[in-house]
């Protein structure tokens, strides 16, 4: 099993499959299976989050079957991919989600 994950602004290295992290605003995940995948092309991928005032995010795929930079023409068996993506509102410390709460009304 192969783990790739990265990081936007100041997540928190290993939360990617963590669900024991403290929770997300936002969180996207997806899994895929195939019994075979050949690319015609080397695949160009790029997750990125947003969020106002301030955030952070992580996202990030469990791989089986798949390895890091996959080539054209290779024909790959038996694989999965899991993904995550999550961001999460950082408040500043004199802000409270009450604070938040009164702006939005």
């Amino acid at each position: 099993m192969r783990r790739h994950g990265r990081r936007t602004r100041e997540a928190e290295p290993g939360t990617t499959g963590d669900r024991t992290e403290a929770a997300y605003d936002v969180e996207v995940s997806a899994s895929v299976s195939a019994d075979e995948l050949t690319f015609r092309e080397v695949p160009e991928v790029r997750s990125r989050t947003w969020g106002h005032p301030d955030h952070e995010g992580t996202s990030g795929s469990e791989r089986h079957g798949l390895p890091r930079r996959v080539r054209p023409g290779v024909v790959y068996t038996d694989i999965r991919v899991d993904y995550r993506l999550a961001s999460r509102i950082q408040l500043s410390e004199a802000e409270t989600p009450q604070d938040r709460d009164a702006e939005e009304e």
